[in-house]
């Protein structure tokens, strides 16, 4: 009898013990260190900032409480790959996906933004307009140079589609270099693209958005997390389906760029579909997870007058 009560009392007292150990993982902080815009110049944090924000708070009742912290430093894509990997400087980040950020990142497979930033139109020198009106596409276009950065994303995806592309260092050094005549124009996220123009403008009075192409590549932003966090990325996962499923998602991404589709027009615009070879053939299936910002719910265009 004695040692059946001590084997009872020996499972109670483990019971409890686990039950302490579920109860602190529910309540730890998760501690959040985002990467850092090159300057004040560069918003295409901003919406992922927000976003992130409510990731974390519509979690909370599951994960606990959290904190937000900043990189010290901006870190342009190499580096900010390599201190996600190890954890310390940086732990999340949202940016566009590639095989390589894929596997050896924790990816959290619901792109921020329903796939937007893959719907690119082109900074360019005004001048160039007209004759960007009367190329004969794809193909008088892929003769032009495109400017990206040399480790983006759409650098690959420019040349394994026949693109010819010029590469820069820097993410504001791009712009001098458009100016300065080193390419033909710099594809932009329609997301983006506005607040890039608004901001350079008056230094660059010969800058000019594009008004006659749209090209499409579907690569997702999405956010990546070290692999160090296997909890944080479960904990941004969990988030966006929940976001996701509710339509809040839906609703934060034309809440924030409604105003940018409308204004780039793109019902008018002549279409370019890039096919991209690295993306997760599961992600791409999921319907659910991406924007058509020519569905007439949208408001954006009108059936007659999609793009073709």
């Amino acid at each position: 009898m004695r040692f059946q009560h001590h084997k009872t009392g020996t499972i109670a007292r483990l019971a409890m013990l686990l039950m302490a150990l579920l109860a602190f993982d529910a309540r730890a902080i998760d501690k959040v260190i985002f990467d850092r815009p090159a300057s004040t110049a560069d918003h295409r944090r901003e919406y992922a900032n927000a976003l992130l924000r409510q990731v974390m708070e519509r979690t909370v009742p599951g994960f606990g409480p959290y904190t937000i912290a900043y990189a010290d430093t901006h870190m342009e894509r190499p580096r900010l790959f390599e201190a996600l990997k190890e954890g310390r400087l940086v732990n999340v980040t949202a940016y566009p996906a590639d095989a390589r950020w894929l596997k050896e990142l924790r990816a959290v497979p619901v792109p921020v933004d329903m796939g937007l930033q893959s719907w690119r139109i082109a900074l360019i020198d005004k001048r160039q307009q007209e004759r960007m009106r009367r190329l004969r596409l794809p193909g008088e276009l892929k003769q032009l140079r495109a400017g990206v950065g040399i480790a983006w994303v759409t650098a690959a995806s420019l040349r394994d589609n026949g693109f010819a592309v010029v590469t820069g260092g820097s993410y504001d050094g791009l712009f001098e270099m458009l100016m300065a005549g080193r390419f033909d124009y710099m594809p932009r996220g329609i997301n983006e693209i506005f607040q890039e123009y608004e901001e350079r403008k008056p230094a660059a009075p010969q800058l000019a958005v594009e008004d006659s192409i749209l090209l499409h590549d579907q690569i997702p932003s999405l956010f990546f997390v070290s692999p160090q966090e296997a909890r944080l990325q479960r904990r941004i996962a969990a988030g966006m389906e929940s976001l996701l499923r509710d339509g809040t998602l839906e609703r934060m991404v034309l809440q924030h760029h409604r105003g940018s589709l409308q204004r780039a027009r793109i019902c008018k615009r002549r279409r370019i579909d890039l096919p991209g070879k690295d993306m997760p053939a599961a992600m791409l299936a999921r319907r659910e997870l991406w924007l058509d910002p020519f569905a007439p719910r949208h408001g954006i265009c009108p059936a007659e007058t999609r793009a073709r």
